[in-house]
């Protein structure tokens, strides 16, 4: 289990009854995670993310923007499938196909699974600065213009650690590599990126009516295989602007960026 980031341990992010949206920017600006209770309902995170900033539609989505995260055979057999299912999910980011994906995913659990489902998370931060460290050269493939192309049509193409911000901050994009298409080096480098977000993947278990919202410009997120059912709402959020900066800022970013 790897640390949020340095000096900083898992712990000393707690669950608590974040209900105002100052608050919950306040832990996100620090942390870029915020762990929440005190919700019940797809109505009540439609609220909360309002507060936030705009809810952006998806296309598993519902008319308020809430997509419904739970088994469903219809959808077996297609790209992301096992979003789901029961089986595990990689560590990812939302929409990494979208030229600005959603800066925040808001994010409540409704039923808790029997058996595992627990919440994965991976400081994109801290996979930066790990990759530094052990892995110059493939954070110098995964940072060059041409490192990957992700969609069906290919709309966004580029880094995978991706200038934002007038060059300040990062913007990590990571989905399962058999939806993108990779230069021979950053292929090359899948590898050693998998490597050092498995070295920072941290996991919490969130109970019904716990939830968080989470920087997807910064953070990736995944969970555990399961037993029995597990029922999660989503939204994904355009923050309100001027209201947060999302990202990896530059104080966390150490090596080279390409």
């Amino acid at each position: 289990m790897g640390p949020f980031f340095e000096n900083v341990r898992p712990d000393s992010i707690p669950v608590e009854r974040l209900v105002r949206p100052g608050e919950i920017l306040a832990r996100l600006a620090q942390y870029g995670i915020a762990i929440f209770h005190g919700l019940d309902s797809a109505p009540s995170l439609v609220a909360l993310a309002r507060t936030l900033g705009t809810a952006l539609p998806h296309p598993d989505s519902d008319a308020h923007a809430v997509t419904v995260i739970t088994e469903r055979e219809a959808v077996a057999g297609r790209a992301f499938a096992d979003g789901f299912s029961r089986a595990a999910l990689a560590p990812h980011t939302d929409r990494a196909d979208m030229l600005v994906p959603p800066g925040l995913l808001v994010n409540l659990c409704v039923v808790q699974a029997e058996t595992g489902g627990e919440s994965v998370f991976a400081d994109g931060g801290a996979i930066y600065r790990l990759l530094a460290a052990r892995a110059p050269e493939a954070l110098q493939a995964l940072s060059q213009p041409n490192a990957v192309a992700y969609g069906r049509s290919h709309v966004y193409a580029g880094p995978i650690f991706e200038p934002s911000g007038s060059g300040r901050r990062l913007r990590i994009r990571v989905w399962p590599p058999e939806q993108g298409r990779f230069s021979q080096a950053a292929e090359a480098a899948l590898g050693e990126l998998k490597l050092a977000i498995d070295a920072q993947a941290l996991t919490i278990g969130l109970a019904a009516g716990q939830g968080y919202v989470v920087d997807n410009h910064r953070w990736l997120h995944g969970r555990r295989a399961y037993l029995g059912n597990r029922v999660m709402l989503r939204i994904g959020v355009e923050p309100h602007q001027g209201a947060l900066l999302t990202g990896i800022p530059s104080v966390l970013q150490r090596g080279v960026q390409g």
